[in-house]
Parts: structure tokens; C-alpha cells; sequence
């Protein structure tokens, strides 16, 4: 049986939290000028969605990886509040 909350599942709940925090290490090593870009994105208040268009929107569709990787990493550091 899957618990719900407000009627929204919780499957995969754990995993994605686990992915968002893979993806926030892998910038934070790998590309820190965009953990800073993202730092100050979401305190101007975009959304972590808002941050993969954004991205999409500068590196094309050839590069949808580093789009989605930058969303997980905003959605992790929205919610753990971390700071670059």
C-alpha cells in the first residue's frame, strides 16, 4: 500500500531526494559557478522548474542533461536551505 498525502503519492519520494542531493554534489564539484547561479535564482524566488527552463532556454535542447541535473540541485538546495 502507497501512503498519500493530500492525495499525492509518496513512492519515489526517497529516491528523488537522493538524486537532487547526487546532482547538487556533482555541480557543487564539477561546475560551482552554477551552484552560485542557482543560489541566486531561487533567492529572487524561481522555482526549481523555473531554473531548468532557464538553463534550456541558454544551453539548447543538446544539453537537457545539465538542465535537469540544475533543477534537481535547486530542488535540493531549496529544501535543505543551502547556501553557496
Amino acid at each position: 500500500m502507497v501512503k498519500q498525502t493530500n492525495g499525492k503519492s509518496l513512492t519515489g519520494k526517497a529516491l528523488t531526494a537522493a538524486l537532487d542531493r547526487m546532482s547538487f554534489e556533482y555541480l557543487s564539484t564539477n561546475a560551482p559557478d552554477l551552484v552560485v547561479a542557482i543560489d541566486q535564482e531561487l533567492q529572487n524566488g524561481t522555482e526549481p522548474e523555473g531554473i531548468r527552463f532557464i538553463v534550456q532556454r541558454h544551453v539548447g535542447p543538446d544539453r537537457e542533461g545539465l538542465a535537469l541535473r540544475c533543477e534537481q540541485a535547486a530542488r535540493y538546495m531549496a529544501g535543505q536551505q543551502v547556501m553557496a
